[in-house]
């Protein structure tokens, strides 16, 4: 008898701990989801501008960031392509100097690919993202 009663105090200690988790993911959903809706009361959209203000005024930056979250990383022809697709028309020029541009803002970074260098979103502006959307995954 005395081990079914210990049996049933563990089970339900187990259960309880069970709940706890349980509720404690529901109230970071929870708040996750009222930081987004003050975010958009705010804003007025979930634009990746929000993250990275400094790009708010540039269609073309705004673009490439969007391209580069969609790929996770291209070279500058691959970024180009998706850039005449998305706005009617891109140079690879003007695609270079504005990866530059976000390179020197922290935005982007340079890394080597199989067949030269490719560009990529920076840690930094996925956790910064990750953090908006409220998924707590430690990058750095």
């Amino acid at each position: 008898m005395p081990n079914d009663l210990e049996r049933e105090l563990k089970e339900l200690k187990e259960t309880l701990e069970y709940l706890k988790k349980s509720f404690e993911v529901v109230s970071q959903l929870a708040q996750a989801y009222i930081r987004l809706l003050n975010v958009y009361a705010e804003y007025g959209e979930l634009g990746i501008d929000v993250v990275i203000p400094e790009i708010k005024h540039d269609p073309i930056a705004r673009e490439i960031v969007k391209i580069l979250f969609d790929l996770k990383r291209a070279n500058v022809s691959q970024i180009a392509r998706e850039l005449k697709g998305r706005r009617g028309k891109a140079s690879r020029n003007t695609v270079r100097k504005k990866l530059n541009e976000l390179e020197k803002l922290g935005v982007v970074k340079e890394v080597p690919g199989e067949r030269g260098s490719v560009y990529t979103l920076s840690r930094e502006v996925v956790k910064r993202w990750l953090d908006l959307i409220g998924i707590p995954i430690n990058l750095l």
